[in-house]
């Protein structure tokens, strides 16, 4: 994949990934609703007011569908069900699990458990929002239930058993870019040739803004007061982006003062250190989804080799001393002044 010729603006200082808003136009439609715990948005351009209105409530629908599928939040989704029982006996699962299943096996073995669906195991005890975070005796006892190879998946009979009894999985770092993957899906289908799509930090493009390019900027990661809340945008076409940061869900730890937050790295069941953010441009949101997670836990230099290896995706990596960090093919932004 090729980024466009010029990065618009830059600083050494950024953070999440958001679409820059469209212009008003008769012809664009748009839509915005809270679902999967974060901001669904949608706009795109569409000749016929009434199928737009169809294509955004089948949009949304779909995004609700996924929610109550593999939130592990709602004690009735599938997800949960396995959580529950997974550990006592195999499971049998839907096809959309196992393929999900399958893709976080990938990403497993692809970054040597640096991606490890199973690090719910330990995640379940850190609750952001209150500002709590596991026990030294509680992380201790969860290690060994981190480690995605204790999962036994039969994709093709679609079952899955975990082999150790307290192991818990959570499918956060790559469900909403799954869920873009799918929303995209539904309006290409509905004829659509210009659109965006977000869930959070994760969004797809399709096509480009009708003779220009889609913008996305990046914020900075430590803004103050004056600070630009954008410091660098990005003109891209029919791709997919995604951004993990430790700005997202966090706390400071009142004893320790550290920023505790919510991508976890698998080996030490803590949170990750080194990076503020990684930003992943791809063809596919699930792909990209999973690698801003995995890059951000491995870190600058094994994260950057990986990119590297992988045709067809470019990264953004922001150290936490704000300085940017960019995979081989990137085009290097251009200061403006």
């Amino acid at each position: 994949m090729v980024v466009l010729a010029q990065l618009l603006k830059y600083s050494p200082l950024l953070l999440a990934l958001f679409l820059l808003p469209a212009s008003v136009s008769a012809v664009w439609y748009s839509d915005q609703q809270s679902i999967m715990g974060t901001s669904i948005s949608v706009n795109f351009w569409h000749e016929d007011e009434a199928q737009a209105s169809i294509l955004i409530e089948k949009v949304m629908d779909e995004m609700r569908r996924i929610d109550a599928t593999l939130s592990p939040y709602k004690p009735d989704s599938e997800l949960s069900r396995v959580n529950r029982l997974a550990a006592q006996q195999t499971q049998p699962i839907s096809r959309e699990l196992a393929m999900l299943l399958d893709k976080s096996l990938y990403f497993g073995e692809l970054s040597d458990g640096a991606f490890d669906i199973t690090f719910a195991s330990i995640g379940k005890f850190y609750d952001y929002r209150k500002g709590q975070k596991p026990s030294e005796q509680q992380r201790l006892d969860a290690l060994p239930a981190i480690n995605y190879r204790l999962i036994q998946l039969n994709k093709e009979k679609q079952q899955v058993y975990f082999g150790h009894p307290h192991m818990s999985i959570d499918l956060g770092g790559i469900a909403k870019g799954y869920a873009v993957d799918l929303a995209a899906a539904i309006l290409q289908r509905g004829g659509v040739k210009h659109a965006s799509i977000s869930a959070g930090g994760d969004s797809r493009i399709i096509g480009d803004r009708r003779g220009r390019p889609w913008v996305i900027g990046i914020k900075n990661p430590r803004k103050q007061k004056g600070d630009d809340e954008t410091v660098i945008r990005i003109p891209l076409e029919n791709t997919a982006v995604s951004t993990s940061g430790d700005y997202e869900r966090y706390f400071i730890d009142k004893e320790s003062g550290e920023r505790i937050h919510h991508i976890i790295n698998p080996k030490t069941g803590k949170s990750s250190r080194g990076l503020v953010s990684v930003t992943i441009l791809g063809p596919s949101g699930i792909d990209t989804d999973a690698l801003s997670t995995t890059v951000f836990v491995l870190g600058i230099e094994k994260g950057l080799t990986l990119v590297n290896k992988l045709p067809g995706f470019d990264s953004i990596l922001i150290d936490r001393f704000g300085k940017a960090h960019y995979s081989d093919d990137l085009i290097m932004p251009t200061p403006v002044n």
